[in-house]
């Protein structure tokens, strides 16, 4: 039997061809699987025929970011709401959007419900380092702007879970994202919640606060930091990278003698540019739900929904929602 991936296809800025063209790239590749389209039926059928891994299920309308209930966003008729309808139902391990993320979130935590001992779920991106094959997790990035010590403390232990259990980090370290590493910095929360990890039995290695200009140098596993501050490191991160690569392509082409010199370091750029690519990443999770919920950027590309469909192949195949929980009990 095929396993299956719910996918909403209707909250990409430039419309469903990305999301379906990602979906036959996907499912020619992992025949194993088979994705249910949620969107408009005339639109997709535009980008793709009959196939036996796909099934489309009609939803034409697209969750509005301009009515602001969150607290009723999953009573709304929409292709994101409906998508998380099918997980709820079990027709699928895994759902995957790009719907507004305040109401995705909101309708997650409504219908598929929390892990248990799980206050404050998170959003959390797996994000590439400057060391080959390293990456780390940082959350929280926008679910929830409020803190406390205990939301993070919790976030810490999530966090460590997750890289045990998918990235098969045995001895997690994990950091707290701070002004400075001295023990005085920060808010009153940042300040307690280091103190507590110090002083705790933990499953994992407690290292302290990190500042985000050394995100990117691998030292470690899991970064935890409230939703402000998480959110705007992750964004300032993705930005960077674009931005130097266009700054570079730029001085590049100043004159002939600079693209003849580059032409011998064609391969280097390139593996740099893939190595730090987010859309290899393609999504964040929103974690300490009790099952697969992925949510992707609403200006995701093909290569990036590739990204995210390839991250919950690898959450699905390890086993990673009942290794999670064990490690939670």
């Amino acid at each position: 039997m095929r396993k299956v991936i719910i996918f909403d296809v209707m909250g990409n800025d430039n419309g469903v061809k990305n999301g379906v063209l990602a979906a036959l790239e996907f499912i020619k590749k992992n025949i194993q699987y088979k994705i249910i389209l949620v969107g408009d039926q005339t639109e997709i059928k535009k980008y793709c025929d009959e196939n036996e891994q796909l099934e489309i299920v009609h939803s034409p309308n697209v969750t509005s970011s301009l009515n602001a209930d969150l607290i009723n966003a999953h009573k709304e008729d929409n292709s994101m709401n409906q998508a998380l309808k099918l997980l709820k139902e079990d027709k699928g391990l895994a759902v995957l959007s790009s719907g507004d993320s305040g109401k995705y979130l909101s309708a997650s935590i409504m219908l598929i419900k929390r892990l248990p001992n799980v206050s404050r779920p998170a959003f959390m991106s797996i994000i590439p380092t400057i060391e080959k094959n390293k990456k780390f997790l940082l959350l929280d990035e926008g679910a929830n702007l409020n803190c406390t010590e205990d939301y993070l403390i919790q976030w810490a232990k999530l966090g460590a879970a997750f890289s045990k259990s998918v990235l098969k980090v045995e001895n997690p370290k994990v950091s707290i994202l701070n002004i400075g590493t001295e023990d005085y910095k920060g808010y009153e929360y940042h300040q307690k919640a280091h103190k507590l990890l110090k002083e705790s039995n933990l499953k994992f290695e407690y290292n302290g606060f990190i500042e985000s200009r050394y995100l990117l140098n691998g030292l470690v596993d899991v970064v935890v930091a409230d939703g402000y501050s998480g959110n705007i490191t992750l964004k300032t991160l993705e930005g960077t990278v674009l931005s130097f690569s266009k700054l570079l392509k730029n001085k590049i082409n100043k004159n002939l003698w600079r693209k003849l010199c580059a032409l011998l370091l064609k391969n280097v750029f390139k593996d740099v540019k893939e190595q730090l690519d987010y859309r290899n990443v393609g999504a964040a999770w929103i974690l300490g739900l009790n099952k697969i919920v992925i949510k992707s950027h609403g200006s995701s590309d093909r290569k990036a929904y590739i990204g995210a469909l390839n991250q919950i192949k690898l959450a699905i195949e390890s086993n990673a929602l009942e290794e999670f929980k064990k490690i939670l009990e």
